[in-house]
């Protein structure tokens, strides 16, 4: 929405923070939890599970030296991210032109910017990052050359500014026009699809294939396809559709084309946000509601690269359907 005003800039960045799960301190963990209203009981059983923990290097029948652990949650288990999540729950920035997204120990801080007014930006952060494999990336759409920008600095280390980085599995570019996240889709798709033949060749069941290719091959293709489903172009689109044409010749099925898929969840998505209030996006879909059809206003688009992302293509999904 910033960027389709016209005159703005978006800068992102992508912090890394250096063993997140392992800066846990499970005493400060049980007074944050005390704080959210968790009971003593659940509070002293997370405080115990973290404490206490013996680690040792087993390598054949030879054993190491066993070292207790104080801190830090177990790698590897279910409810690390989570707890890390509710550690880092004070963690958090909002305004109108700069706001963090955030995901267990992956964050983000995405400000917009006018006229070049960059003042929110050098602020440092509550835990402690590494400069080093931390990101910036800045999104602008202007048809004029872009003026570097000012340097995003962080201890006095300069930020490495990128034109794609990958987030929670999407690979998001500059121009926000998802080529490179469509190339990174369709080669997964054409290695898994090739275990989908092989396992043809071994004469498997039709319904063992099935599942093969819903939970291997169309879960790479449609992984978070939502959010950039919509927006990539025809050639790309056609490509990935191949995928899913030969994937249903070996299964002897007829599938969805990847934009019926992208169009049904994208609605059932918006729904979603629609039933619940917590959802950032909720009090947007409300404003939109008509008074008087109860139907969902279009969002105002000056430019199609907005008209085709997922709120106001889903918009018009829900009021065609």
């Amino acid at each position: 929405m910033h960027l389709d005003g016209g005159g703005g800039t978006v800068r992102i960045a992508f912090f890394d923070f250096s063993s997140a799960f392992n800066t846990i301190q499970p005493l400060l963990m049980g007074e944050k939890l005390w704080m959210m209203g968790v009971d003593n009981t659940m509070i002293s059983w997370i405080t115990d599970y973290l404490t206490g923990r013996p680690q040792f290097v087993r390598l054949g029948s030879v054993l190491s030296d066993v070292v207790v652990s104080d801190t830090g949650a177990p790698q590897g288990t279910v409810l690390s991210p989570f707890l890390f999540t509710l550690y880092t729950t004070d963690y958090q920035y909002n305004s109108e032109s700069c706001h963090l997204q955030k995901f267990s120990d992956d964050s983000a801080v995405v400000g917009c910017i006018r006229g070049g007014e960059e003042g929110h930006w050098s602020k440092q952060n509550h835990l402690r990052l590494n400069v080093n494999k931390t990101r910036e990336m800045v999104i602008d759409f202007g048809r004029k050359k872009r003026m570097p920008s000012q340097p995003l600095r962080i201890r006095g280390e300069v930020v490495e500014e990128v034109e794609d980085y990958k987030y929670l599995g999407v690979v998001i570019d500059n121009r926000l026009d998802w080529k490179s996240n469509t190339e990174a889709v369709y080669k997964k798709g054409m290695s898994r699809l090739y275990f989908l033949r092989k396992l043809r060749s071994f004469n498997m069941c039709s319904k063992m294939l099935e599942i093969f290719y819903q939970s291997v091959v169309a879960s790479a293709i449609f992984f978070a396809a939502v959010c950039w489903g919509s927006s990539i172009r025809a050639s790309n689109t056609n490509r990935l559709d191949k995928i899913i044409k030969k994937a249903g010749s070996v299964l002897g099925l007829r599938l969805e084309s990847f934009e019926s898929v992208v169009e049904r969840r994208m609605l059932k998505k918006l729904l979603s946000i629609i039933n619940n209030d917590q959802h950032p996006l909720h009090h947007t879909l409300v404003r939109q509601r008509s008074t008087f059809s109860h139907r969902l206003l279009q969002l105002r688009c000056r430019r199609d690269r907005y008209r085709k992302c997922f709120l106001p293509h889903a918009i018009t999904l829900y009021n065609n359907s």
